[in-house]
């Protein structure tokens, strides 16, 4: 007959139930509850080119690739797609024009 060794405690020590009750609070930080989804508005001002001709920008932990945008401008941005933490969108207004000359 084999026998059965009884356990200690019924409760997993790594459960999100004990980390709740931990001393030791999780810090969240403010970009994991937000998510780009499309339709959404944003004001973004490029930063930098692909190799695409798309205009790059970074917001909130997401790279966001605008059409037609050139380098330096601040735009409104509706987003049309998101694929992990890249994001497309096109422009709705130019709020101010690039000042660099090429």
């Amino acid at each position: 007959m084999a026998r059965h060794r009884k356990r200690k405690h019924s409760w997993n020590p790594y459960t999100s139930e004990i980390q709740r009750l931990s001393i030791y609070p999780r810090v969240k930080s403010g970009y994991e509850e937000f998510r780009l989804k499309p339709g959404m508005e944003v004001v973004v001002v490029i930063n930098n080119v692909d190799d695409r001709g798309y205009g790059v920008a970074g917001y909130r932990g997401y790279r966001l690739h605008v059409y037609n945008a050139s380098v330096g401008s601040k735009v409104r941005v509706r987003i049309t797609r998101v694929q992990g933490s890249n994001a497309y969108g096109e422009i709705v207004e130019t709020i101010s024009e690039s000042s660099i000359e090429y």
